[in-house]
Parts: structure tokens; sequence; C-alpha cells
């Protein structure tokens, strides 16, 4: 059977629908939030929250219903998407080397805008390579502050002053 460019973007958007689902649900259980709850809060039509769980799944909540359940259950959609695209295990939301590529890449989306406006002329996208580099370094500084904490938070931040 021939495999249609529709028929594969079908099963990458079912996939995404299914890695979702488990987003919100692991984070449901963790925060202890019901769909009873979703629905009383208004979060999600009352009616519709027996088929709740199947309709998130199979992608059919509307674009309101989800952004409303992102919202109360706190999911930074921009961790979710890295989580989801980039290494496509759902629980890797909850890991912090996620969290970090989330707020750093946020804080890139902030600042780049502004840097780059003060600059003359038209701005372009870097090359693959340049990316990777920065992204190798930026890696880098991050590990190495993240060594630095454990070694005070383990004591050995403080051995020079009693040396």
């Amino acid at each position: 059977m021939c495999d249609t460019t529709e028929g594969r973007l079908e099963r990458a958007t079912h996939a995404l629908h299914q890695r979702y689902a488990v987003i919100i649900r692991e984070q449901m259980s963790k925060q202890g939030v019901s769909v009873y709850a979703l629905a009383n809060e208004g979060v999600i039509p009352k009616h519709r929250r027996n088929d709740f769980f199947p309709r998130l799944r199979e992608g059919k909540l509307s674009m309101g219903e989800f952004q409303r359940v992102l919202v109360r259950l706190n999911i930074d959609p921009v961790r979710a998407a890295l989580s989801l695209l980039c290494d496509e295990v759902s629980g890797s939301y909850e890991d912090p080397c996620c969290e970090t590529i989330s707020l750093v890449a946020t804080s890139l989306a902030k600042h780049l805008p502004g840097e780059m406006a003060t600059c003359e002329g038209e701005f372009s996208s870097l090359r693959a390579g340049l990316c990777e580099s920065i992204a190798q370094r930026t890696s880098a500084t991050i590990a190495r502050h993240h060594a630095q904490m454990e070694r005070r938070q383990n004591g050995d931040g403080f051995e020079h002053a009693y040396g």
C-alpha cells in the first residue's frame, strides 16, 4: 500500500494528540484535578465530562477547550511542545532538562528581537552549524552552572573560606 503524505500527516497528528493526552492526564493526576473538577470550574462543558479523555486522545476538543485545560493545569506550551516534538516521550515534560530548555528558548524569543533591532541591515537566519555551536556553548555553560550549584548544596562551595 502506498504511504501518502496525507496518511503520514494523519498518523503524526494522531500521535501528537496521544502524547498531549498523556501529559494532560499526568498533570491532572499530579495536581489532583479530576474531570469533574474541570467541568465544575467551567474549563470543559459539563455535558462532555464523561467523554473527555477519548475526545482528548482523538484531538476532538475545541481549541478553546484545549487552551482552557492547558491554562487550568498550568502546562507550559513551549515545554510541552519541546517534550513532544523533540523527545517524543511525554514523560520528559517533567524532566528538569526539558524545563530548562523551555525557559532558555522562551527567554531567547523575548530578547533576540530587541537585540536584532539594534543591528543594521536585514536579519537573516543563522546557519545550522552556527546554531549547533551556540547550543553547545550554552549547554556547557548551563552544565557548569549546575555543577557549581551542586557543589554549593553539598558543602563544597566554601572550601576556599576555610582553606
